[in-house]
């Protein structure tokens, strides 16, 4: 019995039948490593080994026994040996008689096999020689025969030429490399086309006289004798050829009429739109009847549109060059609607598939270069746009057009206008021309950035740069006018407007395309944005400057005696004087007066802030400095209350200045911070301005009861 072999040793399967050591070594070799391995192994070979010893040992008697209960066995195979050979000898004997027999019957076979190919050629040659004279006697027949009438029913004799050639097709399929079949070629070929030109006389008669039933059997005809394609040609010969010479000899006339416009072939087309319909309708409705039998031809491309093609191309290529845009334009559309004209001829999806992947339609519409014409249209677009924005300043309209007050404005508009106008537009440039408009806005946004990056003055006060002019107020806002407007334009009309050109596109595109103008235009609001800052900056800085004549409030009441203020300071009104400009240019744009009066207001609360501060540190330190009169009853009013006052009253002034600019002082959020900031404790948070003349009362006339006097005692 083997013992101390690892649980992962399985000697059990060494006795399957199906053993592999590599497999099992595989498997192991995922468990333990190969050393490892080798050394159980070597082990349990020796364990092995062991226990055979042991057990011949303990069975040595068994053992040596073994010899001698076999002693017999080869005299008993030695007598089994003649039997079977003598059995051996009879079954090759019978082998070789039955392969005899079976290589006779297989020669037999193969000389009845042989005996049938020939008797077939023979049968094929035989009823092939006799479709042919047959085939021959109908022809001579139908020549010397009285005339067909072709506008009579179809003619019998036609019928069965029709079938002989159909029966010698097939017979010749089946011997094609017989020789005799061969030399029936020249005989059968002239039958054919004797047969081809009576069937094509009789298809032409049967196109002018609308017969159903005769073109119904004439196509079958030709069908049967695999002659599709001769049938095209009839009808391009003889139906599309003098159509189309009418058609155009009507055009000439037509041309000559109008020798001063450029050609339009719309007249054409229609024309020829109406003979293919009168002429050919029958026909091309026929071929394309469900369960016809007919869809082998294809006579809308291989013969409406290929003589089409040939002859318009040839006779009128002037047509079709971009050299003039907008007739380019004209022709180009005129042909894609020719072209849905006879699309509705085709009545299934395969058979439109068919019509468009044909030669003739792929030739048709390469000799529209519509790369010449998108380059054409791109230079008048780039043209008229740079002309614009190449300029010193914004020039700016003397009347709005269009919602725009700028000129460089309007001819972004008009341009982009342009890109998918109906007489500018083509579907097959759909990519060029979104990529065009998109290439619109981003250079009018690029010339605003360039613009504003211009400073408007150098510091000592002459123009640096042209680009603003000498009132860069009204161009700014303008500007920004004019950025709002276009963005607010192209997220509205613009978009339905490309839209709706873009109908014909796949879902996805058609969003992905809408989805980069509307982020071309949210950028050029951005742009509004940052000439908003600039403009509401610009404003600021001209208040601020007269503003800083805020700190001559301190050296008139300081130390000075006055007595108290009564009335604004003369600087309020100027340093209001540029938002009221703005305000009387801003045609009502409250919001953007409201953020330059809060701009305005914020800075002016600084400088009163810093100027207020400054002033009770002034006070405090001169305190300190001084006695104090204690015999004094009543408390004199001081330099500092005098100062706030001022300020009080400058703050006013200005509320009464923003009310004539349109901003309501009471519900103005900038201005109350303004008002905090000057007012006394008992007076913030509470807008209360008294009226407007109060201000031009000179001090010697105050009246008790008077808002001023109010001040006063309030800061005393």
């Amino acid at each position: 019995m083997l013992e101390q072999s690892p649980a992962w040793l399985k000697a059990d399967v060494f006795w399957d039948e199906d053993y592999d050591v590599d497999v099992y070594i595989r498997d192991l070799k995922a468990i333990v490593p190969l050393e490892t391995l080798r050394h159980e192994l070597q082990e349990h070979k020796q364990r092995v080994e062991t226990n055979l010893v042991q057990t011949i040992n303990e069975e040595y008697n068994d053992f040596v026994g073994l010899s001698s209960e076999v002693m017999d066995v080869e005299e008993a195979v030695s007598k089994m040996d003649e039997p079977l050979e003598d059995v051996e000898r009879k079954m090759k004997s019978v082998r070789a008689d039955i392969m005899a027999v079976m290589d006779n019957l297989q020669a037999c076979l193969a000389r009845r096999e042989e005996n049938f190919r020939a008797r077939e050629r023979l049968e094929i040659i035989q009823d092939t020689t006799h479709a042919v004279s047959k085939l021959e006697k109908l022809v001579h027949e139908m020549e010397n025969g009285p005339a067909l009438n072709y506008e009579d029913a179809f003619p019998r004799v036609l019928e069965r030429i029709a079938s002989e050639l159909s029966k010698i097709q097939f017979y010749l399929a089946k011997g094609d490399s017989l020789p005799s079949l061969q030399n029936l070629n020249p005989r059968i070929q002239k039958a054919r086309e004797v047969f081809l030109v009576e069937l094509g006389k009789i298809l032409e008669a049967s196109l002018r006289i609308k017969s159903t039933a005769n073109l119904q059997q004439c196509l079958r005809s030709y069908a049967s004798v695999n002659a599709v394609d001769q049938a095209e040609a009839v009808v391009k010969e003889r139906i599309m050829k003098p159509l189309l010479e009418e058609c155009l000899e009507a055009y000439d006339t037509l041309i000559q009429a109008k020798a001063h416009e450029p050609e339009q072939l719309e007249p054409l087309y229609t024309d020829i739109i109406y003979g293919v319909s009168s002429r050919l309708g029958i026909l091309l409705r026929l071929v394309n009847t469900p369960h016809s039998g007919l869809h082998a031809f294809s006579f809308l491309a291989n013969s409406v549109l290929a003589q089409v093609e040939s002859t318009v191309g040839e006779r009128r290529a002037s047509s079709f060059s971009p050299g003039i845009p907008s007739m380019f334009h004209k022709n180009y559309l005129a042909t894609l609607r020719f072209l849905e004209e006879l699309e509705k001829y085709c009545i299934s999806k395969k058979k439109l598939e068919v019509f468009r992947g044909s030669e003739h339609y792929r030739s048709l519409l390469k000799r529209w270069n519509t790369s010449v014409y998108f380059t054409l249209r791109f230079q008048d677009v780039a043209t008229g746009l740079e002309r614009h924005l190449s300029g010193a300043r914004p020039a700016l309209l003397a009347e709005p057009k269009d919602g725009f007050v700028l000129e460089s404005t309007v001819a972004v508009w008009e341009s982009l206008g342009k890109c998918f106008s109906p007489d500018f537009y083509l579907q097959d440039l759909a990519d060029k021309f979104l990529k065009l408009s998109l290439q619109v806005l981003a250079r009018y946004r690029h010339w605003v950035e360039q613009g504003l990056q211009v400073p408007a003055s150098s510091s000592e006060g002459v123009e640096a740069e042209p680009w603003l002019g000498a009132d860069p107020e009204k161009r700014l806002h303008a500007i920004v006018h004019d950025l709002r407007a276009l963005s607010s334009n192209v997220l509205e009309s613009y978009l339905n407007t490309v839209s709706v050109q873009l109908s014909d596109l796949p879902d996805d595109v058609k969003r992905s395309s809408l989805d980069l103008l509307r982020n071309a235009a949210l950028k050029v609001g951005d742009v509004a944005e940052a000439a908003q800052d600039r403009l509401i900056g610009l404003i600021s800085e001209k208040c601020a400057t007269v503003l800083k004549q805020m700190r001559g409030v301190t050296a008139a009441y300081r130390m000075t005696n006055k007595p108290m203020p009564t009335r604004p300071s003369t600087y309020v009104n100027g340093a209001m004087a540029p938002i009221l400009s703005f305000s009387g240019m801003a045609n009502g744009d409250s919001a953007l007066v409201e953020a330059v009066a809060a701009s305005v207001c914020n800075v002016y609360k600084t400088m009163i802030k810093e100027l207020i501060e400054t002033v009770k540190k002034t006070e405090s330190s001169l305190k300190r400095l001084k006695k104090q009169a204690s015999s004094d009853a009543v408390a004199k009013v001081t330099d500092t209350e005098k100062i706030c006052l001022q300020l009080f009253l400058d703050v006013k002034e200005v509320g009464r200045q923003l009310k004539h600019a349109g901003v309501d002082p009471n519900n103005f959020e900038a201005y109350v911070s303004l008002w905090d900031a000057a007012a006394p404790e008992d007076a913030k948070g509470v807008v209360q301005l008294s009226p407007e003349e109060t201000p031009q009362k000179p001090p010697e006339t105050l009246e008790s009861g008077s808002q001023e006097t109010e001040d006063l005692a309030t800061f005393s």
